[in-house]
């Protein structure tokens, strides 16, 4: 089961590979129950997982942090990221996107 998949929680990466699983659901109302979306549904998991992780590593234990995660650091992307960013898909600096107010 995936997270919440509001726009405003996640990074920009993110929120492009959620947007190409809700596309591919719009899509393919019947193949997303026959798994011809699950590549979407499988690299939306492990952003979201990747984004947990990165909260969880920059978390301070006893003082207030005040950071955004607009982008996802590149050590912590998916293969379906760098796959897109090869393609040319994955475009833009961090300071284009709401992200994630911690």
């Amino acid at each position: 089961m995936l997270p919440d998949l509001s726009p405003h929680l996640h990074t920009k990466e993110c929120n492009m590979l959620i947007e190409f699983l809700q596309r591919c659901h719009s899509e393919k109302p019947i193949g997303k129950m026959i798994g011809k979306c699950s590549y979407w549904d499988e690299a939306v998991w492990q952003c979201t997982k990747k984004e947990r992780i990165w909260r969880r590593d920059n978390n301070p234990a006893y003082k207030r942090r005040i950071v955004e995660l607009r982008s996802l650091p590149e050590k912590y992307w998916t293969p379906a990221l760098h796959k897109l960013k090869e393609d040319g898909v994955l475009i833009g600096g961090a300071d284009q996107s709401q992200g994630c107010k911690i």
